[in-house]
């Protein structure tokens, strides 16, 4: 596979401090504070605004007050509870997979369970080949690179080009194919059943990635991928820090699966269990998605109105069907005159620049939120209308 580029020609990265305040939630869950100025919040993954529900924040109060602040250990020393499998439960009920289990965060499990389930993990090494598209996270490009298997990486999107070279693959090779179901720079989906075919064809592994999805698509926003028809060789992943409104990750997937991540999978074995807050926070917001129908409603009538009203302003924002909406100038220079427009009235967005994106696809990220009002995006229309791009 391609080599992980560092940002070394640009490095103008910075931590900056932003202000999220309950104060700030009170007027409207999208407002943040930066560089001293309310503004509302275009770059956040809160997509269904849980980080600030109050019944969220109840629940993680009252399970730090009966664990305490933390479980201090690995799940496989001390630090398993058995509130854990029963979210754990729930999880698996709704995706409909047999088992799951709760991980660190999204880049923490990506780098360690794909070395796990490609057979390269705490001395193991057997031959696997890796097919993964090429505008997937880069935490699953480190799980490549760490795993040590040859990865062969398809143009997105491209199921001719990935099975052009499954077919050149000997059948006695084990093969997995990996990619996110809504693509987190790019806002576009993946063809699901295409890539289940594919995987059923040439006896693949499916690795499928649903961090953008998971709490905003499927039935009971439980993800693309709990649909019901999956095989056994289906691995779904997905993250509590976006729509969940919480910190985390995890896995569903069959028994046996289950048994190899448990037994060879770094990112469990010695990590140490997420913090009772955290894990009642996602215990709460797991009950609420089931009946969040009408916020992923609103979240996808907001994304194709403003998606409809960018493209009569001849923004190029690719193939965005969802809530994440590029706006690709091109040009970094671009990319921060917006930024400080859009600044000065009111909105803060962010620049995405490569190595995070390909070279020349220079864009801002507009994430939308479903606590976001039609008078918020009218508005933010209007402004941005008067941008020369």
């Amino acid at each position: 596979m391609n080599k992980i580029t560092l940002n070394k020609k640009n490095p103008t990265r910075k931590l900056e401090i932003f202000d999220y305040s309950a104060k700030l939630s009170k007027r409207n869950k999208d407002l943040v504070k930066y560089n001293g100025k309310t503004l509302i919040n275009f770059a956040s993954n809160d997509y269904l605004g849980f980080s600030k529900n109050k019944e969220i924040s109840n629940e993680s109060i009252s399970w730090i007050k009966k664990y305490g602040s933390s479980l201090s250990s690995s799940r496989l020393v001390t630090g398993n509870l058995d509130k854990i499998e029963m979210i754990e439960k729930l999880i698996s009920k709704n995706i409909k997979h047999e088992n799951s289990i709760i991980i660190g965060n999204g880049f923490l499990l990506n780098s360690t369970l794909i070395p796990c389930l490609t057979e390269n993990s705490l001395g193991k090494r057997n031959k696997c080949i890796i097919f993964s598209d090429k505008l997937n996270h880069a935490s699953i490009n480190y799980g490549c690179l760490i795993s040590r298997q040859k990865c062969f990486r398809y143009n997105h999107l491209d199921l001719n080009h990935l099975e052009s070279q499954l077919k050149k693959t000997p059948s006695k090779i084990k093969k997995m194919i990996i990619s996110e179901t809504l693509f987190s720079m790019d806002g576009d989906l993946a063809d699901l059943n295409g890539l289940r075919y594919l995987s059923q064809k040439y006896a693949c592994i499916l690795y499928l990635d649903e961090a953008h999805s998971f709490g905003l698509y499927g039935k009971n926003g439980y993800g693309f991928a709990s649909d019901g028809n999956k095989n056994t060789n289906e691995i779904i992943v997905g993250t509590f820090s976006k729509a969940i409104g919480s910190y985390g990750s995890f896995v569903s997937c069959s028994r046996d699966f289950y048994k190899k991540i448990v037994n060879s999978c770094g990112g469990l074995i010695y990590s140490t269990a997420l913090p009772p807050s955290i894990l009642g926070a996602i215990s709460a917001s797991l009950k609420k998605i089931t009946k969040a129908s009408k916020l992923r409603k609103k979240i996808k009538s907001n994304s194709e109105f403003l998606l409809e009203k960018l493209k009569r302003l001849n923004f190029d924002t690719a193939k965005s069907n969802s809530h994440i909406i590029p706006l690709i100038l091109r040009d970094r220079s671009k990319c921060e005159s917006l930024k400080k427009y859009l600044f000065d009235h009111g909105y803060f967005v962010k620049e995405i620049s490569p190595p995070t994106v390909p070279s020349g696809y220079d864009r801002i990220r507009l994430s939308l939120t479903a606590s976001m009002s039609r008078v918020i995006i009218k508005n933010f229309i209007k402004h941005i209308s008067n941008f020369k791009h």
